[in-house]
């Protein structure tokens, strides 16, 4: 199937599905498992950072469509406590804050009634800073200068979901080709659609009536 096939084919459910739209709010949240940012070069410094340890991720989600597909929009905060650069140490810490749209699919649209698989693909905008709460003074000395970068972003998410509770893999890249400021990361998050869950409780069964 041929890519421009595809997109009208997803079009056209995308339509279908918003046209006996749901909308749920809720929130998105995990740990990256790998992180790596890099700043323009100086020439002064090492660019990059990077960290595998304590990195926590939350904030809010919207989903608009159906039980097959819908489209989500979603902001994040990723902070990485213990983020340096091993091979000339300038300082700790890294934030980025990734603002995406995706497309969800099955499990993983936020609207599914049961259990299934599901995947989701999106993009967007992410700002992101190293050298966060500490830099040391030798290398601002050399003029080394840590400002929040933007990168291009796209996302693929692998996962399962049932009743507005959802767990994925996910795998984001971002590029900015005019300064070379790149990012990646890597984890799991667990998204709630609280406003989905809210009107799906598991249904229990009445005890019987004492005698």
């Amino acid at each position: 199937m041929s890519m421009k096939r595809y997109l009208i084919i997803t079009a056209m459910l995308l339509f279908t599905s918003i046209s006996y739209a749901q909308i749920g709010f809720g929130t998105s949240g995990g740990l990256d498992i790998y992180q790596r940012y890099s700043n323009p070069d100086d020439d002064i410094a090492y660019s990059a950072s990077g960290n595998v340890l304590l990195n926590f991720i939350f904030g809010p989600k919207i989903w608009v469509g159906g039980k097959k597909i819908s489209l989500s929009v979603e902001g994040q905060v990723n902070l990485g406590l213990t983020s340096l650069a091993i091979k000339d140490f300038k300082g700790l810490g890294a934030v980025s804050f990734p603002v995406m749209a995706k497309l969800n699919f099955n499990g993983l649209s936020g609207f599914y009634q049961g259990f299934a698989p599901g995947f989701a693909v999106g993009g967007g905008l992410q700002w992101s800073k190293t050298e966060l709460y500490y830099l040391s003074d030798e290398y601002e000395d050399k003029g080394v200068v840590r400002n929040f970068n933007r990168t291009f972003i796209v996302e693929l998410d692998l996962g399962v979901g049932s009743f507005g509770n959802i767990l994925y893999g996910y795998i984001r890249y971002g590029m900015d080709f005019d300064d070379k400021a790149s990012s990646l990361n890597i984890g799991f998050i667990a998204d709630i659609n609280y406003s989905f869950k809210k009107k799906h409780i598991p249904y229990k069964k009445p005890e019987a009536p004492l005698n």
